[in-house]
């Protein structure tokens, strides 16, 4: 037998044995969860950046570990708990779509704890408070959580409306130029970023800019793109800046590579524009804080989150309320990324369904105008106070689109220690939603396995939310003399200590928003689908890829007057 003879069978005998090895290796792994069906092998890790990338094609639609697929896996298997196992690490994966389970999940942060590998994408200017755990966690959320007071929700109320006057006059003015009275079709993730972003600029940072001002496409001096265009191409650039390694990264600066020089350098201006936005926005607040003036928008009580921010960066009163420069930075950008992006996505869904139901936007509208009967000026004299605890039924429509449309689908937990959770088992063939037709089981969480809450599989669950869970129905969130809805089973900003610290103020400013849009307009399908039926519109209005957050591709809607 010839040497290269030799090698070939020693090669393939170390190929069998690395086979052989990792069958054995995953066997062990689904031998450790028990009983708990499911047996899904995972060729990618399911909270990961290349698994958000590739969450459009892979795995396909339907299948296990598919972002969009729902509760259906457990309906089939009969669990709301799913076993599955990592390919190349062999790791144990638990998939959890059951209220109880996951409340036990989330009120343990010692055993089951924040995957931090998976946020590093947001680290581009340094760690943040998304992005850490443990004591460095409890400094940035510190330093933070003053500043989401009763008195900032009112001051987003205050600034949505202003916001609002200067919107609804640009779309009168563009309604006044339609031919006819069929009123204007908009794109609504447009609109509804640019209103976000002014809420959160001048409510968290104290930077007041007019509608018309933020509309325009002319940098200011010193900028080579408007703020508005950096923040949202680093957003759009975030997963390819990410995925690009650093050498491919120096050898496009150097040779012309078609597509990826032109994207990687439309990525660097766009990530040291809006560095450069931040850097202003901070310098400014420090010359405020020195003088003892507050920072830009101050007003008592406005840019509350800035202030403490820059003060926590220049504080020398011990380490708890310091934040270095890069973490001053990296808080900044998180804020401003969460502060409008989910808020903006949410309501784009919100404002679609509203026009593919029009019974529910009625209800709004009848509320609207309790709230605001006609002759009234909401956007002259609302108040937070007296007009917010008013609006349920809004609410409401505004939690059943984050329902159905959760701004993140999943979220990982490794596990720490041995433990336990109690899981739902039922037969498929039944009408398990039935009383009597579930049991319940404990199944063993063992140490060094991973607990993905499936978010979106349980707000889809039909033995927390009845059989009717595909529906759009509002008044499944408000409660009555016989009814209390399951806040256990609703997951849209998370739960427990690691719970969404701008919750109140995204449904203030989304509460705001869509009673007056309702109260003033008429929001109607497009017409190239006025003869197409609901399923249809649904598909093409609601359609939606996995980013930062869920995002809606193709949410228009036609605005017309009602006064017209």
């Amino acid at each position: 037998m010839g040497t290269w003879s030799i090698a070939l069978a020693g090669l393939l005998l170390l190929l069998a044995k690395i086979g052989v090895d990792k069958v054995l290796s995953i066997r062990k792994a689904f031998r450790n969860a028990g009983d708990c069906p499911g047996r899904h092998v995972l060729w990618l890790d399911p909270f990961r950046n290349l698994a958000i990338v590739l969450a459009q094609t892979y795995p396909r639609p339907g299948s296990f570990a598919n972002w969009g697929v729902k509760f259906a896996p457990y309906a089939q298997t009969g669990s709301t708990c799913i076993a599955s196992v990592l390919f190349l690490s062999s790791r144990l994966y638990f998939w959890i779509s059951d209220a109880d389970a996951i409340k036990t999940v989330t009120s343990d942060r010692l055993t089951f704890q924040k995957d931090i590998p998976a946020y590093e994408i947001l680290n581009i200017y340094g760690e943040n408070l998304v992005s850490t755990e443990h004591a460095d966690w409890k400094r940035h959320r510190g330093v933070s959580k003053a500043a989401f007071s009763e008195a900032n929700n009112a001051l987003v109320w205050t600034e949505t409306l202003r916001v609002l006057t200067e919107w609804f006059g640009t779309l009168d003015e563009s309604l006044s130029k339609t031919p006819n009275k069929d009123g204007l079709t908009i794109k609504v993730v447009d609109h509804m970023v640019q209103a976000t972003l002014l809420v959160i600029s001048t409510a968290g940072f104290g930077r007041r800019v007019s509608w018309t001002e933020d509309s325009s496409t002319q940098p200011p001096q010193g900028h080579t793109l408007t703020f508005r265009s950096s923040l949202t191409s680093t957003l759009h650039n975030l997963f390819f800046k990410i995925l690009t390694p650093d050498w491919l990264c120096d050898l496009s600066s150097s040779i012309y590579i078609p597509y990826l020089s032109r994207r990687l350098a439309e990525t660097k201006e766009a990530f040291s524009g809006l560095r450069l936005y931040i850097h202003e926005i901070i310098s400014v607040a420090r010359v405020g804080v020195l003088d003892g003036k507050g920072v830009a928008g101050d007003g008592g009580g406005g840019a509350a989150l800035l202030r403490n921010l820059v003060e926590a960066n220049m504080t020398q009163d011990g380490e708890f309320r310091q934040l270095t420069d890069d973490e001053l930075l990296s808080n900044i950008f998180v804020f401003l990324l969460a502060g409008h992006e989910t808020s903006a996505h949410a309501l784009s869904f919100a404002i679609v369904l509203l026009a593919l139901y029009p019974e529910a936007q009625q209800k709004i509208y009848e509320e609207a105008i309790q709230v605001w009967p006609e002759g009234t000026d909401p956007l002259q004299t609302s108040t937070y106070k007296d007009d917010h605890p008013r609006l349920e039924y809004t609410l409401a429509v505004f939690h059943e689109t984050l329902r159905m449309f959760p701004s993140v689908i999943r979220l990982a937990k490794p596990v720490f220690a041995d433990s336990a959770v109690t899981v739902n088992r039922f037969n498929p063939a039944d009408d398990y939603c039935q009383e009597g037709k579930v049991e319940k089981v404990s199944v063993a969480i063992p140490k060094g396995s991973v607990v993905i809450i499936d978010v979106w599989a349980l707000h889809m669950n039909p033995l927390h939310r009845g059989p009717d869970v595909e529906e759009f129905k509002p008044e499944r969130f408000i409660d009555t003399e016989t009814y209390r809805w399951p806040r256990d089973a609703f997951l849209a900003f998370s739960a427990g200590a690691r719970g969404c610290i701008g919750k109140r103020f995204s449904l203030t400013e989304s509460i705001c928003i869509l009673a007056n849009l309702v109260r003033r307009y008429e929001i109607l399908v497009p017409e190239d689908l006025l003869e197409k039926g609901l399923e249809e519109r649904k598909r093409v209005l609601l359609s939606w890829v996995v980013g930062v957050t869920t995002t809606p591709t193709n949410a228009r809607v036609r605005v017309r007057r009602r006064d017209q």
